[in-house]
């Protein structure tokens, strides 16, 4: 994931509220400090979770105001109540005021939203349109074809008036949705070269669709482009695969350590609750396409596989209680952490699915295959951008998400996953 202009604002946003905490925190001892340090990384962590990290044009609202008002309120009792000083509670305003005034001057001055002109009509088709629209960074301002047939009030003129319709509406980006490969496209090539040269942004639905819906459609791509595409770095480089193995074991330790009594409890009351082993083990596809044992703590009763359906259904009578606290808290794929410290299963990667499922899969959804080039994760992009899936239809939207996090993946995409499940967690969204 490239560091564009709102990740740049973010980081600039947390190292100046991490000097200026320091800075007001300075006149406390090492101890002190020490603690404050930490729970500035919690801090940060809970601007995260309800959205307070986020930049754009319209996010200046009063709304934003009282969340970071509360949480600095928060922070700051919490500090008071260990070192009984009422400063605290100044130094948490004046970074409360730092946080309102850059938010401000961020979205007015260097957050713009970017007017973007579509051209060609098969873009209502593939629903650009309604993203475009529902998107904070871009502005939709309409679409320019030659099909009348397809006018809607969003079709500002035919292709002999772009130039004019560019100026008129001040357009900052123009997005190709037209079949460059078609023979009457090529009466237009010239003009769109002279105008990207002139500095107007010219991408193709391809790329455009790509990062505003953060996934690829596998109905826009082939052989061709799989193979004339960048990215994909995590297939072919060693050094970045190695230093996502050694994350991952750092991670794993960590958390069997810090969980061991959550675990050991679940265990317990797993037991207690109904009949059959505490832990459930299922063959799955991993990396390669290779076979291996998955372990969860059992949230359903035992029950025969042929008489269910293969997916997990709202109100599920095979779930126990306990059970559904697990799925939505993620308890039950504790024992997963195993799996990483054997080597068959990462933190962040593609879902681990059923080998039965798989085979379906690969005969009715194109490039499925291409998931399996990588580990499976515990978690992954697409199990925190797409909800539970119950369907072929539902496991070919979640590949799409799966095949931009195999082009985009690095520590920054990996570390926002992670982050994003931390808030599916914390709210109880699982299933």
């Amino acid at each position: 994931m490239k560091l564009n202009k709102k990740n740049g604002i973010k980081i600039i946003y947390i190292l100046i509220l991490l000097i200026l905490y320091s800075f007001l925190l300075k006149k406390y001892d090492y101890t002190i400090r020490y603690l404050t340090n930490f729970l500035f990384i919690i801090f940060i962590f809970v601007n995260f979770i309800f959205g307070q990290l986020d930049f754009y044009a319209e996010r200046f609202r009063l709304k934003d105001i009282f969340i970071n008002f509360g949480i600095d309120f928060i922070f700051s009792a919490m500090i008071f109540l260990f070192l009984k000083d009422w400063d605290i509670f100044i130094i948490f305003f004046i970074i409360f005021l730092f946080q309102t005034i850059f938010r401000r001057i961020a979205c007015l001055k260097y957050v713009k939203k970017s007017n973007v002109l579509i051209f060609g009509s098969n873009h209502i088709a593939n629903n650009v349109q309604e993203d475009l629209i529902n998107d904070l960074d871009y502005n939709y301002v309409g679409y320019i074809s030659n099909n009348k047939s397809r006018a809607t009030k969003y079709l500002l003129g035919n292709y002999d008036e772009m130039e004019k319709i560019i100026e008129e509406k001040e357009i900052n980006t123009l997005v190709i949705v037209k079949d460059i490969k078609n023979p009457s496209f090529k009466n237009y090539l010239k003009r769109l070269f002279d105008l990207k040269i002139n500095g107007l942004k010219v991408l193709s639905y391809k790329e455009f669709n790509e990062s505003i819906q953060k996934k690829i459609d596998i109905e826009q791509i082939n052989e061709e482009w799989l193979l004339e595409s960048n990215g994909f770095d995590i297939l072919n480089n060693e050094s970045q695969r190695n230093i996502k193995r050694g994350l991952d074991l750092i991670i794993a330790i960590i958390l069997m350590v810090l969980t061991s009594p959550i675990a050991l409890v679940a265990a317990i009351i797993i037991k207690i609750e109904s009949k059959g082993p505490v832990i459930f083990k299922q063959l799955r596809i991993g990396e390669n396409g290779k076979k291996f044992k998955i372990y969860k703590f059992r949230s359903m009763k035992i029950h025969d596989e042929k008489k269910y359906p293969k997916y997990t259904l709202d109100n599920d009578d095979r779930i126990t209680k306990f059970g559904k606290f697990m799925r939505k808290t993620r308890i039950d794929e504790l024992p997963q952490l195993f799996c990483i410290m054997k080597g068959t299963m990462s933190f962040v990667g593609p879902r681990p699915e059923w080998d039965l499922l798989v085979e379906e899969y690969k005969e009715k959804i194109p490039y499925y295959n291409l998931r399996h080039m990588i580990k499976p994760g515990i978690t992954g992009w697409a199990q925190v951008m797409y909800p539970y899936g119950e369907s072929v239809e539902d496991a070919k939207r979640k590949l799409e998400y799966d095949l931009y996090y195999l082009k985009h993946q690095d520590l920054i995409l990996d570390v926002l996953t992670i982050m994003k499940t931390a808030k599916i967690v914390i709210f109880g969204k699982g299933k």
